[in-house]
């Protein structure tokens, strides 16, 4: 429930902002001492005249950090469908999606839209408070144009890719401690 509740105010906000075809992050949490890594959620939405996103490909990229754990999110998932490669690693190349759809045999799109096209996890070691920033970088993006038929379109040149930031802070205990040990001090001094 709280995963359609999350697709549907995603959806609310592509369509607040006006554009289409459009790719976006979401990043499961800040990252800090206790929690060094996070999980990245590539999205992508489609103009509604059309039926589904039929296929992506390209790469992304974070400023900073590793990536791991990196795979294409069904049904994405397609034939001949790849999560790419970790390169120097923080930039993944080589990232082909899809989903088929061939109504003779049976076999449907998922028109959902926004969806979930691919997944990775970032970490780092240093905790010094900044943000990391993140770019796709599609050079591919294809759609179903009707759900009748098996027909695809390139949107590459509607695409807006996606931009987006992870918050790397510090500790809150590690502050909390911190303050607790100037407080014990200073009553000493008392």
């Amino acid at each position: 429930m709280a995963r359609v509740a999350v697709a549907s105010g995603l959806l609310a906000a592509g369509a607040a902002i006006g554009q289409s075809d459009r790719l976006f992050f979401e990043v499961s949490n800040d990252i800090g001492p206790s929690r060094p890594s996070a999980v990245v959620t590539l999205w992508a939405t489609h103009d509604p005249r059309d039926f589904a996103v039929a296929a992506m490909g390209g790469g992304l990229e974070a400023s900073e950090g590793t990536w791991s754990d990196i795979a294409i999110v069904p049904p994405m998932d397609g034939p001949v469908t790849t999560p790419g490669t970790v390169v120097d690693a923080r930039r993944v190349e080589g990232i082909i999606a899809g989903q088929l759809h061939f109504i003779g045999a049976g076999i449907y799109a998922d028109p959902s839209n926004p969806i979930a096209v691919w997944r990775g996890e970032i970490e780092v070691l240093d905790f010094t408070p900044r943000t990391i920033g993140l770019a796709s970088l599609i050079n591919r993006f294809d759609v179903y144009v009707s759900a009748e038929s098996s027909f695809i379109d390139s949107r590459l040149s509607t695409l807006e890719q996606a931009a987006g930031t992870i918050r790397v802070v510090p500790a809150p205990a590690s502050g909390a401690i911190l303050v607790l040990g100037v407080l014990t001090a200073a009553g000493r001094r008392r």
